[in-house]
């Protein structure tokens, strides 16, 4: 059993494996093509190949799923028409101990891609975003064109550069509990002093402070050479706005930016369905998985290898088609991001099961 295990593995690991490397490939490809529309300034063809390099590990890791389902079928689907599974029936392997061995190289491309997406995904797209944004612009800030927005409780901020623990033309925007603008405050440069756990702060220079007196109509100005400025805004919680899209963060930086929206009574719903989607892939990779490996003893146990492939992108492509037309309604109609996420997986797992116990 264990060489017939050893043997079950080994095929489906390598036709999940000879999947991915496709997928990436084809992805890497419409990237190029995509880019390349974008040639000016120092944006040429080696930063465009660049750019396509380091987005390589977003794209292996959003096609683990897709990956996971088209290799086990066509894994499977070899032996089947080899008449190996039949073999192994025969000889009393149930189909249960067949797709116990067939699950096994996926639940190692799923701790592979939870490790990749949590400890490398996050710098690495930074990276592709900020060469790019510079090639681009021809300049050395890294933030958007008009600079960084953010608001903190009845404070609106705006930062004209985003660094590593430094802010450069810092703007502050205070308001009353009737939106009514009390004080605003610009500073040349804030730097990020980590004294030690519990005290964290920014240190502004070349401060100009300006009160507003709503009661006599006129303004007080105020300079000074620096301000403290105690905020809960660190530069890790910084640095995941240069990303935006929550699914190009980790589980972890999804956290903590969930919290604090939540904290400031913002609306942290987008980043929740970035959050559950990357909790629940390694369960959405065996779901399709499950999928697969019920097809390959029910309807598609005599069908050709190009038919399984076509059936594995179908049902990827109408898996992913439930999610993206879920999520955005949870948006809509404020119904919790788990269901948006987790209904698609429970449907591929009743179907998955129902078919498998019909095969025996």
């Amino acid at each position: 059993m264990r060489k017939l295990d050893r043997y079950l593995i080994n095929t489906v690991g390598s036709m999940i494996v000879l999947a991915a490397v496709g997928i990436v490939g084809i992805l890497s490809i419409f990237t190029f093509l995509e880019q390349i529309e974008d040639l000016q300034n120092n944006y040429d063809v080696y930063a465009i190949l660049m750019f396509c390099f380091y987005s390589m590990p977003r794209m292996f890791y959003e096609s683990i799923p897709y990956a996971a389902l088209i290799g086990c079928l066509s894994g499977l689907g070899l032996l089947a028409g080899n008449s190996e599974l039949v073999v192994m029936r025969a000889a009393g392997v149930s189909t249960w101990a067949i797709s116990l061995s067939a699950l096994k190289p996926t639940l190692v491309l799923v701790i592979f891609g939870l490790f990749v997406g949590e400890y490398f995904l996050p710098d690495i797209e930074r990276i592709a975003r900020n060469d790019r944004i510079k090639a681009l612009s021809d300049e050395s800030q890294i933030t958007p064109k008009f600079g960084l927005w953010y608001r903190e409780g009845n404070v609106y901020m705006h930062f004209d550069e985003v660094g590593q623990g430094v802010l450069g033309g810092v703007s502050h925007y205070y308001f009353d509990d009737e939106n009514r603008m009390t004080t605003s405050l610009y500073a040349a440069r804030a730097v990020f002093h980590d004294v030690r756990e519990d005290e964290q702060y920014w240190l502004m220079e070349d401060v100009i402070v300006t009160d507003i007196m709503l009661s006599r109509g006129s303004t007080e100005t105020r300079h000074l050479t620096s301000l403290r400025w105690d905020t809960g805004l660190e530069p890790d919680l910084l640095r995941t706005e240069i990303l935006v899209q929550p699914e190009r963060m980790s589980i972890g930086e999804l956290n903590t930016k969930i919290q604090y929206l939540q904290a400031q009574g913002l609306n942290s719903r987008k980043f929740e369905l970035g959050y559950w989607q990357k909790v629940l892939q390694p369960v959405a990779t065996i779901a399709l998985v499950f999928v697969a490996i019920s097809f390959i003893f029910g309807p598609l146990r005599e069908s050709t290898m190009g038919v399984r492939i076509v059936t594995g992108l179908v049902i990827g492509i109408v898996f992913k088609f439930s999610q993206d037309l879920l999520s955005p309604a949870s948006l809509v109609f404020g119904f919790h991001p788990l269901i948006a996420i987790g209904l698609p997986i429970l449907v591929c797992l009743g179907f998955g099961y129902i078919l498998l116990r019909r095969a025996g």
